[in-house]
């Protein structure tokens, strides 16, 4: 296990964003930040605020922030920023300037909430670039040495959008990057001629192949979304390396806005947390939901992240602290609400929770929100009711980093191509992002585990560990991965497939039928009709049940071939959703986006079509999930320690009290008394529980 989360519990709090806050509060912030159970802190080392002029770093800004932190006996992560640059690296190396799709160089500017550089910095592909941030990088380690807690290279790894624009406007074009994009496309395809059969035209040279810029060519797209990608994790791992070399302190970073598989910009901002998190000693993730139904999505994010760190420590690493806004958009979020948040997060079997952030944020867009403090920097309501929380997980740190969610019989599949086709098609990628967070809801309200797959991550072996495999929107299928599903379902596995699976290759050419790539045995099915989603109710008919449906993009309807069953019809006798006995398993196509009729996005108060949820947990129970006895006032989850006993949370997703059955006595963490037959939960109210465990 990395050093990083191993005998303590991380309970921290976003504390230094560049010049906020003035390094005259440090003092008496970090004496309160102690006092509330905090036993950790995070700073930013902005590139424009450290190195203020070229080759002089500000050692005294750093000695302050280090005297202090030991002083009131604060563990520090340092987190690098190069993204806010300094005003003379701007001025002095114009040539390394990202460049947009215009072709014109984007001239770093300030950024309201880290006004201490030029933002979004000078493009990483420039070797002068490099050098910079290499020599800033390891001067600053060099002195602030073993003394950090931890360093993160970069803040959430993502490709850099402008959203003013539509389409919108992404980075980077410059020559610097057009090259190192065609020493990808080298790599990818071998041969010019590969290149000119995936693209759909010749090329003479590989000097002559340049990145989409504006209009829709979907593989082409697609693939400078994929080499922004791998190109961003490089950069991780780059600066994980050079950071190592000088230091034993674990080098740990976090995703984006929920993480690859929720954000419905993941086809433009060309993130993939496995390959972030993958030359890293810990993984985590930012978590900003300001409402109840955002809690499923939350769950999610814990879940992916985990996934992502493929074993390593994971946590929640920016969680909101309770005012989340923007400008005058501000949402206020309570005290029980913002527990709730934590506890959720928690429940995942993470092994750190820290919050964004100690202070209200004083610069821009965000002045006046993110805080735990009021204007001047005294504990709220809500810093108080996360000390509570803190008091639990460091008084039982062991406990907690030990304790492991069972092992999920259910596994979501997150596959990148898909994603980017479907971003190559709309501009963003919330279709299919939306069909994941909704299968997974279906799951999350039922408290069934589910594991999320990287679809490059798929084995034979990996697909045996589970009963049922879903697929959403799996419009993309490479012959490989076809032949794995293929193989699973041979073996005795359950397959659930989205509309238009396999439709298109890996290089985004039509197949010629559908499903394609040999998945029509698999399924037992081929596409008779294919239209757009009616906007009214439908109701189709599965066994003796009756579902109302909401229409969601696209339908397809199925012939049947071989043995191969209707599973669900509409009114018309039309055949919607299909099964399929192959070999030892089962095969389930859809012709219904389930998912997307039972997702939320993360931002929206779209209503949920309970019964989408209904039918799809119907499939699942075919399929031989174990759905557990529960309450249906509250949510329960549990995680297993290595001695055979279990924690049990039971969680209230509303404002209304509630008083739910235990399945078993326990010890309550919470308020140390024992419980034996129920409990009582108050407003959005939580109550974990130290059980022992049937033999």
């Amino acid at each position: 296990m990395s050093k990083f989360m191993q005998n303590e519990f991380v309970f921290g709090v976003q504390y230094v964003r560049g010049m906020s806050p003035s390094p005259t509060s440090w003092d008496d912030d970090m004496r309160n930040i102690k006092k509330m159970g905090f036993n950790t802190i995070r700073v930013w080392l902005n590139w424009g605020t450290v190195e203020p002029r070229p080759g002089m770093i500000d050692y005294a800004w750093l000695e302050r922030m280090k005297t202090l932190a030991a002083k009131h006996g604060l563990q520090v992560i340092y987190l690098f920023h190069i993204h806010s640059a300094p005003e003379w690296a701007c001025s002095t190396h114009k040539s390394a300037w990202y460049v947009n799709r215009l072709g014109l160089p984007f001239e770093p500017v300030v950024r309201q909430n880290t006004p201490s550089g030029g933002f979004p910095g000078l493009c990483p592909d420039h070797a002068i670039t490099l050098s910079l941030e290499e020599s800033f990088i390891e001067r600053v380690v060099k002195f602030l040495g073993d003394s950090a807690y931890a360093y993160e290279p970069i803040n959430e790894p993502h490709s850099w959008i402008d959203r003013s624009f539509d389409p919108t406007m992404n980075f980077c074009y410059c020559e610097a990057s057009r090259a190192k994009f065609r020493i990808w496309l080298q790599k990818r395809y071998k041969t010019l001629e590969a290149l000119s059969e995936s693209w759909g035209r010749p090329f003479c040279s590989w000097e002559d192949v340049r990145p989409n810029t504006w209009t829709v060519g979907y593989i082409d797209k697609m693939d400078f979304r994929q080499f922004q990608m791998e190109n961003i994790a490089e950069l991780v791992a780059r600066r994980a390396n050079i950071i190592r070399k000088l230091t034993s302190r674990p080098v740990i970073a976090h995703s984006f806005g929920g993480g690859c598989c929720t954000h419905p910009r993941v086809s433009d901002m060309a993130f993939d947390d496995w390959k972030n998190a993958a030359p890293l000693d810990a993984w985590g993730c930012s978590g900003f939901p300001n409402s109840p139904h955002l809690v499923a999505p939350l769950g999610l994010t814990m879940d992916s992240s985990r996934s992502a760190a493929e074993g390593k420590p994971c946590w929640q690493s920016e969680l909101t602290s309770g005012n989340n806004g923007y400008r005058f958009d501000h949402k206020e979020i309570s005290p029980e609400l913002l527990s709730l948040f934590s506890w959720e997060s928690v429940s995942h079997g993470i092994s750190g929770l820290l919050y964004w952030q100690w202070r209200l944020e004083i610069y821009g867009d965000e002045s006046m929100h993110y805080g735990l403090t009021d204007r001047a920097g005294n504990p709220t309501e809500r810093a108080f009711a996360v000390a509570k929380i803190g008091k639990v997980l460091t008084s039982h740190s062991k406990l907690m980093l030990s304790a492991k969610p069972p092992k999920p019989e259910v596994a979501i599949l997150f596959h990148p191509r898909a994603i980017l086709l479907d971003g190559a098609m709309h501009k963003n990628n919330s279709i299919s992002s939306d069909a994941l967070v909704g299968y997974y809801r279906a799951f999350w309200e039922k408290d069934v585990p589910v594991e999320i797959l990287h679809s490059e991550k798929l084995t034979a072996e990996t697909l045996a560990l589970y009963k049922l495999v879903v697929v959403p929107s799996g419009y993309v299928m490479s012959e490989e991965m076809a032949n794995l599903l293929k193989d699973y379902v041979a073996q005795g596995g359950t397959l659930y497939a989205d509309p238009l699976t396999a439709s298109w290759n890996e290089n985004a050419r039509l197949e010629p039928s559908m499903p394609g790539r040999g998945l029509d045995k698999v399924f037992g099915t081929q596409e008779n009709k294919l239209w757009n989603a009616p906007q009214d109710t439908i109701t189709i008919t599965a066994g003796h049940d009756k579902y109302d449906l909401k229409g969601s993009y696209v339908y397809e309807s199925w012939n049947l071939l071989g043995k191969s069953t209707a599973y669900a019809k509409d009114e018309q006798g039309q055949i919607l959703l299909t099964r399929n006995k192959f070999k030892k398993g089962l095969a389930f196509l859809s012709g219904i986006a389930l998912g997307n009729m039972s997702s939320q996005r993360l931002n929206d108060d779209t209503p949920i079509v309970p019964d989408a949820a209904r039918l799809f947990c119907k499939i699942a129970c075919e399929a031989g999930v174990s759905f557990p006895e529960r309450d249906a006032n509250v949510r329960f989850r549990k995680l297993l320690l290595p001695d055979g006993r279990e924690l049990h949370f039971y969680m209230n997703q509303k404002e209304t009290p509630t008083t739910c059955q235990l399945h078993m006595p326990g010890q309550s963490l919470i308020t140390k008394k024992k419980l034996a037959k129920s409990v009582n939960l108050g407003k959005y109210g939580v109550e974990l529980l130290l059980v022992s465990a049937n033999k």
